[in-house]
Formats: C-alpha cells, sequence, structure tokens
C-alpha cells in the first residue's frame, strides 16, 4: 500500500506525530510520503497514486487553521473516491475540539475524498502558558505508541472515527473568527532590537511566510499571511518578540523532548488519578489510551520507561 500524509504544523507538533504515523505504516511494510506544508513549498503530489492519504494539522480555537484550509480548499478533485485519515493535535482532550475538522471534511467529500478515520493527540500548549516538563514528557511518551495503535486499527478496519455533533459545530463555527485574529494582531507583532540577534531564524522557518523585513531593516509580519502559530515566538533563541495582544499568553523555548527522555530527574507521568486541579480533567482521555494500548499488546510507555 502506498500512504501520503500532510500536514500543517506551526510550532512541529504535528510533524511529530506524522513521523511517527509514517513510521508505523513503514513497518507494517508500506511505502510513505511525508510532507508538511510551507507556504511557497511546491507539494502537488498526485493524490491518484496513493492507496491511503493521511491529513494532519495543530487545532486552533477548535478549528483547522486557515492556511491549511486555503490548501484542502486547492486540492483537485479527484478521478476516483481516496480513503483519508486525519491526525490532530492539541493541549487538551476536551470534547470541543472533535468538529475541528468539520469545515474540510465538508471540502475534500466534494473533491472525492472519503473519511475513514480521525484520531485526536495530545502534545503541549504552544500558547497560554507553558506546560512543565513532565507533563510534556508524558504526552511524548504516549505519542508514539498511540500512533502506532491508530495506524493498527486502520490495519485492521477497526478505524477511529470523531462524531461531529451539531453543537461542538455551531462552537467550531464560532470561533472560525480566530481566523480574524492573526490578521489585527500581526500589525503588532514588534521585534526587540536590543535582544535580537538578526539570526533571522523566525523568517526563515515561518509556515506561511508571514515574516519579512521592510524598507527600515526591522521585521514584520505580513497581516495577510500569519496564522499566529506562535513558531516564532517560541523558537525564537533571544526571546525578542512582542506578539502583540497576545504577548501575555506566548511561550518561549521549543520542548526539547528527546532530552526530557534522556534526563531521569524528569517524572515520566504528572497525569494521573492522584492529579488536582485541571490536569485531572485529562484522567478521561488517558485511561482511553491506556485501554487501546492494552488492546493492541502495545506496553504502557509510563511503565516500559520506569522499568528501564
Amino acid at each position: 500500500m502506498k500512504v501520503l500524509l500532510i500536514e500543517f504544523s506551526g510550532t512541529g507538533h504535528t510533524t511529530i506525530c506524522g513521523n511517527f504515523i509514517g513510521e508505523a505504516f513503514k513497518e507494517l511494510g508500506h511505502d510513505v510520503d511525508h510532507f508538511t506544508y510551507k507556504a511557497g513549498k511546491d507539494i502537488n503530489p498526485d493524490y491518484n497514486l496513493y492507496d491511503l492519504v493521511g491529513f494532519g494539522y495543530p487545532i486552533h480555537a477548535f478549528n483547522v487553521p486557515e492556511a491549511f484550509n486555503k490548501y484542502i480548499k486547492g486540492l483537485p478533485t479527484l478521478k476516483e473516491k481516496k480513503k483519508y485519515f486525519i491526525y490532530k493535535v492539541s493541549g487538551e482532550p476536551f470534547a470541543l475540539n472533535n468538529a475541528s475538522s468539520y469545515h474540510i471534511y465538508k471540502k475534500l467529500k466534494k473533491k472525492g475524498f472519503e473519511l475513514y478515520s480521525e484520531k485526536h493527540f495530545l502534545m503541549p500548549y504552544n500558547i497560554m502558558f507553558r506546560y512543565r516538563d513532565s507533563i510534556a514528557k508524558q504526552m511524548y511518551l504516549y505519542l508514539k505508541p498511540l500512533t502506532k495503535a491508530f495506524v493498527l486499527e486502520m490495519r485492521d478496519d477497526k478505524p477511529e472515527r470523531i462524531k461531529y455533533r451539531f453543537g461542538y459545530k455551531v462552537v467550531s463555527f464560532l470561533l472560525r473568527i480566530e481566523w480574524i485574529a492573526p490578521k489585527l494582531n500581526a500589525p503588532f507583532i514588534h521585534i526587540k532590537q536590543k535582544k535580537c540577534v538578526s539570526c533571522h531564524k523566525c523568517i526563515k522557518e515561518c509556515p506561511t511566510d508571514a515574516l519579512f523585513i521592510n524598507d527600515k531593516g526591522k521585521i514584520r509580519a505580513k497581516s495577510s499571511k500569519c496564522a499566529m502559530c506562535m513558531r516564532c515566538a517560541m523558537f525564537c533563541p533571544t526571546d525578542a518578540i512582542t506578539y502583540g495582544f497576545m504577548n501575555l499568553w506566548k511561550v518561549n523555548k521549543p520542548f526539547q523532548f528527546e532530552a526530557l527522555v534522556k534526563n531521569k530527574e524528569v517524572p515520566p507521568e504528572y497525569i494521573n488519578h492522584d492529579t488536582k486541579g485541571y490536569f485531572k480533567l485529562f484522567n478521561k482521555y488517558f485511561d482511553a489510551q491506556k485501554a487501546l494500548l492494552e488492546e493492541y499488546n502495545i506496553p504502557n510507555p509510563v511503565d516500559s520507561y520506569l522499568s528501564k
């Protein structure tokens, strides 16, 4: 079987998820082509040549990022019906995320794509507040085995499906106003010149090519292109970016997941049934994922980590 994976990824968490999904398909002997969307990058595969297609994205305000929606809108109509699956990533497991794919689901259906499976994976926030290292580590440890189970479910013709209930679709529709927020915020994104080291990492790595140097030699953001994915703010090595209205919610410094795995001083589990407060609400998600891993005889990643 030939599999195609295409995702939009701001801070890279969705790409990590896609990499693991690709690995799981390859372990089963399938051929995989994997692309991450970037403005200006020529991604025009012939979808008719693939047996299965996967689309991935980070959930933005219970929606698909507008940039990826535009990409989906521009896809050609297929010659024959094609099965596809969705892998999506966010920092919380709540049901309001369920209908985030509905907007592109309708578009893809018109183009000849038939939704086969969809799964929501957890990765730490890149906005609002920074997750503790132990939470980030726990989510990352679970990601690889969960992507493997997701692929095995499709192999066994037991796809996961998320219900796009009416109430969730309404919330998703109303919060699509988030697509306007980057346009309003972009003019207020500035660089603190005293901190900036002119590495231009923000410009080079922006997935939508929104950042540029103006005629005064200053870095600015284009309102027409910014996706408010927060990549520039998170990956800035000197925390030089003032992120407009969202500045108090920015998270600086990317999560070094592999370093966290190697660091035995960081606990591999923060969320459990003894957890208090907000993260106590995550237990339902992790209980369901533990049951899925057990069904496929995939070791619990926390137990495996502690046994090493």
